[in-house]
């Protein structure tokens, strides 16, 4: 009974040999995770709307006809400068001419019989004093002479009139500006209050056009605008919105690229400014991930990623700034690369690899 037992164990161990002389397996690695990653940004960047600006002048005023006739004259140009005081315009006026020199022929005979009156009261006075002339005579004469000389007050008081109402036929530059836009061509007759033309000042601004809903989003006064070859701010905004679209007048100061603007009443795009960084770090929009209140971006460190807490700020074409957080705030800088494809589904327990994009 003994041996079988030592058998039996002998049988058991050579059975187990086998089993025990098998190499142990290595573990199982996980595999790396495709990531497309893109360098951190830094420099300025400006959230904002863009607009279609119509180029105005800051002050403008319509120049009308005071007084009927033919247009004449248009010395200045469309587009052309002018100094204050210069000829805009000249109409021909033949009745006011007319006017102007009836005017001064009733001057000159009431003048003419002002001094026949006058002279004859001279005479009368020296025949009253001798008494060859009745004292009624002497007063008939004195009557004549008072009504003559208020006679030729009244006729210079109507030729300065006319030739008032004359000089109103030249329409002259109010400032220093230009004629914006020419209403009337040579030739053309006119009548009093006809629009001439339109005449602005020199000093450029813009006009825009935006919805009642963007005011309510933070367009305000003071807010800067760019555009090609220039800058400027938010002048005025309108006190109420008008037609059917709600939209409300915006007026922009120009403040630099004053000589790169299209002519009055051209247009071009603009873009105001609601939120800008001079100098902030940005990422693509598709790298910003939001868990609730928090945000965060993936860093790629290596092989792997790591969860970087930021704060967002302004956007502006697909990008947007970032303030790191945290303990690890310092080592989010230009040119580190974050994650873009789907961040929100990447395992940062397991590596990466990672492919470049550009931007």
């Amino acid at each position: 009974m003994k041996v079988n037992v030592y058998l039996f164990g002998a049988v058991l161990t050579l059975g187990l040999l086998p089993a025990c002389s098998q190499p142990r397996q290595a573990p199982v690695r996980p595999s790396p995770q495709a990531v497309r990653v893109i360098p951190v940004r830094s420099g300025p960047i400006a959230e904002g709307r863009t607009y279609v600006a119509e180029v105005a002048s800051q002050s403008m005023v319509r120049v009308l006809a005071q007084v009927g006739g033919t247009v004449a004259a248009l010395p200045v140009e469309e587009g052309e400068a002018a100094e204050a005081n210069d000829v805009l315009v000249r109409i021909a006026a033949p009745e006011m001419v007319a006017r102007r020199a009836r005017a001064r022929s009733e001057r000159r005979r009431v003048q003419q019989e002002r001094d026949f009156a006058c002279a004859r009261l001279e005479t009368d006075r020296v025949l009253a004093a001798a008494g060859d002339l009745p004292p009624e005579a002497l007063e008939a004469s004195k009557k004549a002479c008072r009504t003559a000389r208020l006679a030729v007050r009244a006729a210079r008081a109507a030729e300065r009139e006319t030739r008032a109402i004359t000089a109103r036929s030249v329409e002259r530059a109010p400032f220093e500006g230009r004629v914006l836009d020419r209403m009337v061509e040579v030739g053309q007759a006119v009548m009093p209050g006809t629009p001439l033309l339109m005449y602005g000042t020199r000093d450029l601004e813009l006009v825009l056009q935006v919805p009642e809903g963007d005011i309510a989003r933070g367009l305000r006064e003071g807010l800067p605008v760019v555009f090609e070859g220039g800058r400027g701010e938010v002048r005025e905004v309108g006190a109420w919105a008008r037609g059917p679209g709600r939209m409300v007048e915006v007026r922009v100061r120009v403040t630099e690229g004053n000589d790169t603007l299209p002519q009055v009443g051209g247009t071009l795009p603009v873009r105001v400014v609601f939120d800008m960084r001079e100098e902030a770090l940005s990422v693509p929009v598709e790298a910003l991930v939001t868990d609730g209140d928090a945000h965060y971006v993936l860093v790629l460190d290596g092989n792997r990623v790591r969860r970087q807490a930021v704060l967002p700020g302004p956007r502006e074409e697909g990008w947007v700034a970032v303030e790191p957080t945290g303990s690890d705030s310092g080592r989010l800088v230009a040119g580190k690369r974050v994650v873009v494809s789907e961040p929100e589904r990447v395992d940062v327990a397991r590596p990466v690899l990672a492919v470049e994009v550009t931007s």
